[in-house]
């Protein structure tokens, strides 16, 4: 697989807000002497050969778990302790919360499923004392089972750093009192800046600094609700005419499988047709035919409470049906403003929209052609529902609970709205570049 600095970067700076300050002010340098990747406590150094052979789950994974170690001072922290152990508490630990934060730890890696319950320092208490007991029975096997170094991941760096630390230390306080020259003022305030988030956090420790993290990835997902739901109070009666135009509408995992959802798509298996099959050699052969693909009727509510974000994603799971069906797609507010046939996702890319007045769900329901079983709405729910039954599919984004009658409801939970937060930050992200 590709490996991008830049990609890795941000992916981090969206999955670990809390650590933010450190991803975006150390150092990242290309070393291909060594094997995977390592710190000295200021510069995270990799080897591009390595990272590219990854999955790009376990190439934020190698990142974030370098991250951490500068984030919780863990090169500091290990003097005077032993380093076989503290390697293993500082790795089982931080790998259990990066694992519990969706990441792929990397063939090889310490997993050590009780982790996720210490800070590094408790861990490593736990391991040293099991360590002591086994020594005394002539065995340490107990301890090497639980993991080795990361495989992505060298601890060689760490003895040289602390040694480069009390050397420069000691330079300080000789040059105590002499006028400074030379350097940059601006890297020196940087610098002092990262050196403050790092003590901040290593203080802290690492179950409470994950947990910070998880409260500023909610903070994050409500900031997505409400740019949902923002509009939501200019939903009136009447239809604005407004035309809009959605620009980088991109792609995304579809958020439903839509092979599964569409009854038609279920009927049309892969089997080969055997109609007009016909005998050659003794032998019965298919005159093979291409199964028909399935329509699809969408029609998306582009009343004034639905933001370009959210129109954004509906387009883009619009791309996403397109690939298991025939597609008409059509938008609503207070009056139906006709379909489209969507035959490429060139044609979504040059949809406009004309609409963001008030909702009126049966004006959408009265749009369906009778003899299309595929009906599907796309809607933040925000209006009444229709008196009119239909036989829909409804895709709801945001709190609303609805209850049309007739159809199926599918509300996009908060786990598949965060998603949608992450990607949308993608985007905003190649716009400023």
């Amino acid at each position: 697989m590709n490996f991008n600095i830049d990609v890795i970067k941000r992916k981090m700076l969206v999955k670990f807000p809390f650590f933010g300050s450190i991803v975006a002010n150390v150092s990242y340098k290309e070393n291909r002497e060594i094997s995977t990747a390592g710190t000295d406590g200021k510069t995270i150094y990799y080897n591009p050969k390595f990272l590219e052979k990854l999955e790009l789950n376990e190439q934020i994974f190698i990142f974030a778990h370098e991250i951490c170690h500068i984030a919780f001072d863990h090169i500091r922290r290990s003097e005077g302790k032993d380093p076989e152990v503290w390697n293993i508490a500082t790795d089982g630990v931080i790998n259990q919360f990066l694992k519990r934060d969706g990441l792929k730890i990397v063939t090889g890696g310490i997993d050590i499923a009780e982790a996720i319950n210490y800070d590094a320092e408790q861990l490593y208490d736990k391991l040293l004392k099991e360590k002591k007991q086994k020594e005394k029975s002539s065995s340490s096997e107990e301890i090497s089972s639980k993991g080795q170094s990361c495989v992505g991941d060298t601890h060689s760096m760490w003895k040289d750093a602390i040694k480069r630390g009390k050397e420069g230390k000691s330079s300080k306080e000789q040059k105590e009192g002499k006028p400074k020259s030379g350097g940059s003022k601006q890297t020196e305030e940087q610098e002092a800046k990262l050196q403050q988030e790092i003590n901040k956090i290593s203080k802290m420790g690492e179950k409470k600094a994950f947990s910070k993290n998880l409260e500023e990835k909610r903070k994050e997902l409500e900031t997505l609700k409400e740019e949902i739901l923002k509009q939501s109070m200019t939903v009136g009666t009447s239809s604005r005419g407004t035309e809009r135009i959605i620009n980088d509408i991109g792609k995304s995992k579809p958020i439903i499988d839509w092979r599964y959802v569409l009854r038609e798509v279920v009927q049309y298996d892969v089997d080969w047709s055997y109609k007009n099959a016909y005998i050659e050699d003794g032998f019965i052969k298919a005159n093979l035919e291409e199964q028909p693909l399935p329509e699809t009727e969408i029609v998306l509510d582009i009343s004034g409470s639905i933001s370009d974000l959210l129109l954004r994603n509906f387009l883009r799971e619009c791309k996403n049906i397109l690939q298991s069906s025939r597609l008409k797609v059509g938008c609503f507010d207070t009056r139906f403003y006709g379909f489209q046939e969507i035959r490429t996702e060139e044609d979504i890319e040059n949809m406009r929209f004309e609409g963001g007045g008030g909702t009126d769900f049966n004006v959408a329901v009265r749009a369906f052609t009778k003899r299309v079983e595929n009906k599907i709405i796309f809607t933040d729910g925000y209006a009444s529902m229709p008196n009119i039954p239909v036989d829909a599919i409804w895709i709801v984004y945001g709190k609303n609970a609805i209850k049309p009658m007739g159809g199926k409801v599918i509300h996009i939970d908060e786990e598949q709205l965060y998603k949608l937060c992450h990607f949308e930050q993608d985007i905003s992200y190649k716009r400023k570049r």
